[in-house]
């Protein structure tokens, strides 16, 4: 329970910082937008490294190679690399969610809802990855200002952590 609401807190950090940004005389700079995401996918992979146990080694090979480029962030890339894997497993859970967060990181709201709840869908009762999707679901309808999606995501992650 307590990591996850340590992965839920530093997920939940770069959104926090821009209500706060937004909301006073704080400008974000270049460097904090940078120091959030850097954040955001460490969690992230963490997440998806736990939740990789399952895969075929070629998924595998093909997921790691796109995360190095995730962290590189030479998104086509990775994006390709991805791509290919889900045409090897296509029910693969953590490819679908690293789907969303690209798509996120290529500012795709749509699309990334589409893939977190793709992820969720295959997820089983991995909860990690869940609650995972959902902040992604919450911070692409937050990009589309769509409250309802926002509110539903919020809902959602709650029951979650009180798993």
């Amino acid at each position: 329970m307590r990591v996850k609401r340590l992965t839920l807190a530093v997920l939940m950090m770069p959104l926090l910082m821009q209500a706060a940004c937004t909301s006073g005389g704080y400008q974000r700079t270049e460097s904090d937008q940078l120091s959030e995401k850097a954040t955001t996918l460490a969690m992230a992979s963490q997440t998806w490294q736990r939740t990789s146990a399952s895969a075929l080694p070629a998924v595998e090979d093909l997921v790691q190679r796109a995360d190095a480029q995730i962290a590189l962030r030479n998104l086509d890339v990775a994006s390709e690399k991805i791509e290919r894997a889900l045409r090897i497993s296509p029910d693969y859970a953590p490819a679908w969610s690293r789907m969303a967060h690209i798509a996120l990181n290529e500012a795709d709201p749509a699309r990334a809802i589409q893939m977190a709840k793709r992820s969720n869908s295959h997820a089983g009762n991995a909860i990690e990855l869940k609650l995972l999707n959902w902040q992604y679901i919450r911070e692409a309808s937050q990009m589309l200002g769509d409250v309802d999606g926002v509110l539903n995501a919020e809902k959602s992650i709650k029951i979650l952590n009180s798993l």
